[in-house]
């Protein structure tokens, strides 16, 4: 772990100000000026060495000295802006963005950290992270010890997406997963499919351990039988699914499910007349054989929105009474029926 930023005292601040301690700890504790002890000129000279002194080192002094940039910084564990990983970022982005002009800050969108092994580091000594306000996080994965360092020396931010990679007070906004992907496969039940597969990516993230939960919670209770598919093995499903009787097949995400649809339909497999499909991700634009996709409708924007919220709130509030603030929020994926989930004849 990279090592803390040293804290900047009162006394270099009062040294570089040529006042006493004592204005300096006044111009600190009085955010509003209202102090008629303390004159504009010495006011102003305390902000300027606090200014000069903090401004790498300690941005809680300059919240304090009512210094804040009004820049949010925005960081991506992975390459956000790739064609592969625009699908998913981009909604993000664009929240983020219409979100900020809203409230007239400026972004500054953290790039000079490099990708090493598929992730970034946040305290790369590229990266300017102390010259924002505050800080949006995004990514599939984030790095445990990033994120406690970032609660240990209060600096604001927000993580989007749940955070399990550590215990520490991690404020973040996530979606709901678990409550669409269950209503999904109760509308499968209630086709009168009994048997399905249900074909992931392996990854271990909260997203992913969500709608693996779901499934595995609705096999369990025998309201949809579920085989679990790694997607290694999806040039088996044709046989997996004769084998098995299964007549519906969910997939992670809707690209994944692309895949799967080939698999099925270079097979001979009808899709959806003999195998229903239905993906546990965003599925706004996607479609098979003409038939509009059925999937959630993720409010990535909206998302984006909440988190900037947050962090805003995080950025005007002292950290000391940050315990005071509800830091994790919710939002659901709705569920978007599409026409990929056919009724079983005779059901």
């Amino acid at each position: 772990m990279a090592p803390k930023p040293r804290r900047v005292t009162q006394r270099e601040i009062a040294e570089l100000a040529g006042v006493s301690q004592t204005t300096v700890s006044v111009v600190l504790n009085d955010r509003d000026g209202k102090n008629v002890r303390i004159p504009d000129a010495t006011r102003a000279r305390v902000k300027q060495a606090i200014e000069k002194l903090t401004y790498v080192a300690d941005p809680a002094a300059r919240r304090l000295a009512g210094l804040d940039n009004e820049i949010i910084g925005v960081f991506t564990y992975e390459a956000a802006l790739s064609p592969e990983s625009m699908d998913f970022y981009g909604p993000l982005l664009n929240g983020i963005e219409r979100a900020a002009e809203r409230i007239g800050w400026d972004l500054l969108f953290f790039t000079s950290s490099p990708v090493e092994n598929g992730n970034r580091s946040l305290f790369h000594r590229k990266t300017r992270l102390r010259l924002t306000d505050g800080c949006v996080l995004l990514g599939q994965q984030m790095v445990a010890s990033e994120l406690e360092r970032l609660v240990a020396e209060q600096f604001p931010f927000v993580a989007v997406g749940r955070r399990d990679e550590t215990a520490a007070a991690v404020p973040y906004v996530a979606i709901d997963y678990v409550t669409p992907t269950t209503a999904l496969i109760d509308m499968a039940a209630a086709a009168g499919h009994q048997q399905a597969l249900y074909v992931h990516r392996g990854r271990d993230t909260p997203a992913a351990r969500d709608r693996r939960g779901a499934v595995e919670s609705a096999s369990a209770e025998g309201r949809l039988a579920f085989l679990l598919v790694g997607e290694e093995r999806i040039a088996e499903l044709p046989r997996l699914a004769q084998a098995t009787g299964a007549t519906v097949i969910f997939a992670e995400d809707a690209f994944l499910l692309e895949d799967v649809v080939h698999a099925l339909t270079t097979a001979g497999v009808s899709v959806p007349d003999e195998i229903s499909v239905a993906a546990l991700g965003a599925v706004r634009g996607h479609s098979i054989e003409g038939k509009a996709l059925a999937g959630f409708h993720v409010p990535r924007e909206q998302l984006a929105a909440e988190a900037l919220d947050l962090l805003r709130l995080l950025i005007a509030t002292d950290p000391a009474e940050w315990g005071g603030i509800e830091i994790r929020r919710f939002l659901v994926a709705e569920v978007e029926p599409g026409e990929t989930i056919v009724e079983r004849t005779g059901a």
